[in-house]
């Protein structure tokens, strides 16, 4: 009687490869990193189509939003001491939490990154804006899978674009771009508001009502937005009846309401009559809307007499205080509380929150016994700053993650 005899291991091994059911395939391709993934594509016409379907693409950003593969995109100008509007960077650079350097991503000649006033990114999504008189040029680029795609035009009659903001929707699954722009001259601030919003689904723009209860509010030109809770937001200044205060103007993304937030109470609590805090930049700190506080200026047209002037000289520069807000429950008014308080010798500027916390701040420094200007970090709980090393200042700082964001999408395939 004659036995059959079993097929070689090499022969086993391709029959469990080739009996390795699909959806498997696809989760351990899911947990991939992007590079990997991409690779993956020239297996087989199925692997590829399964790679860039809308669930596909939407399972791998999810896995890499619960691995908290979150990251720093950062350009930093060439030239230390003037940038170069005409020379184009050819590659921009990814860090990690501790700014060290993790990757490069090769920057198309076609993105006007050198000249691009604000970027937000959103699940890897990085939104370029650049401000012309007449026009807005503005960009959605991936980095990790090298593709972008320009918006298309749009433009409200005799409006000013004056700011822009990018946020992903959690209940359609979609990706918005909202501008603000003003009507008339933009060297006549406080008027007439008008506002628009960019679907990446639709490829279209449509104008959502800004109605305000205020109606002299002035929004600083090329302002960076803030997306926190589903929402986005801008700092206000509000001007009329001779009264002066700031706001926050918050847009919601799911339902494309404007409303307005006020700032907390007691934020004026440490100044003499007569004088407002002024908020200089909104964050998030932690996952909630925060804002630093540092400046003051005056109210009620208040005569700027020399103890006003000796006021602010001695809390300005002798103490240079700042405060941090954050607002423990998002839109309750009352949960406003002040977390921190900080001192600085040298800072001018502020850029932000890490995603753990640390402040992010623009200070003098001298170097060869030259002046110049160096970027921070100053953790909140212990008081220590750190140099991060960049001896210019970032043109373009962001938090950032890779994802296949755009790879089921029409677009053009970067340099």
């Amino acid at each position: 009687m004659s036995q059959t005899s079993e097929p070689p291991p090499r022969q086993i091994l391709l029959q469990k490869k080739d009996h390795l059911p699909h959806d498997i395939v696809l989760n351990i391709l899911a947990n991939l990193p992007v590079k990997s993934v991409l690779r993956f594509r020239c297996v087989s016409k199925t692997w590829d189509s399964s790679i860039t379907t809308p669930d596909f693409v939407s399972t791998h950003l999810n896995l890499n939003n619960n691995n908290n593969n979150l990251a720093y995109l950062i350009h930093v100008y060439s030239d230390p001491i003037i940038p170069s509007n005409t020379t184009i960077p050819s590659f921009i650079s990814g860090y990690d939490h501790t700014f060290n350097r993790i990757s490069e991503y090769s920057i198309p000649s076609a993105l006007p990154l050198s000249r691009a006033h604000s970027a937000d990114s959103c699940n890897g999504l990085v939104c370029l804006t650049q401000y012309g008189r007449f026009f807005t040029n503005i960009h959605l680029w991936n980095p990790s899978i090298r593709k972008f795609k320009r918006l298309s035009d749009s433009s409200l009659p005799q409006y000013y674009c004056i700011s822009t903001g990018f946020a992903y929707d959690s209940k359609t699954n979609d990706y918005k771009v909202v501008k603000i722009s003003q009507k008339g001259s933009p060297h006549n601030p406080g008027v007439e508001l008008g506002a628009e919003v960019y679907t990446l689904s639709s490829d279209s723009w449509r104008r959502v009502g800004i109605s305000l209860k205020n109606n002299a509010v002035i929004l600083e030109k090329n302002q960076t937005s803030i997306f926190v809770s589903g929402a986005l937001h801008w700092l206000e200044y509000v001007s009329e009846a001779q009264m002066h205060h700031y706001m926050i103007l918050s847009f919601d993304v799911n339902n494309d309401k404007f409303r307005e937030i006020a700032l907390p109470d007691g934020q004026q609590e440490m100044l003499p009559q007569g004088l407002i805090a002024k908020p200089k930049r909104l964050m998030v700190f932690k996952g909630k809307l925060a804002f630093i506080s540092r400046d003051f200026e005056r109210i009620n047209n208040i005569n700027e007499d020399e103890s006003y002037r000796d006021f602010r000289r001695s809390y300005l520069y002798k103490y240079n205080t700042c405060f941090i807000w954050v607002m423990g429950e998002y839109g309750v008014h009352e949960s406003w509380s002040k977390l921190f308080f900080v001192q600085f010798d040298n800072a001018v500027d502020f850029l932000g929150c890490t995603s753990r916390g640390e402040l992010l701040a623009i200070e003098y420094v001298v170097d060869s016994k030259f002046r110049c200007k160096a970027v921070v970090s100053i953790d909140f709980e212990t008081q220590l700053l750190k140099y991060l090393g960049f001896r210019n200042l970032p043109q373009i700082l962001t938090t950032f993650m890779e994802s296949l964001v755009l790879l089921d999408g029409v677009t053009e395939l970067s340099g």
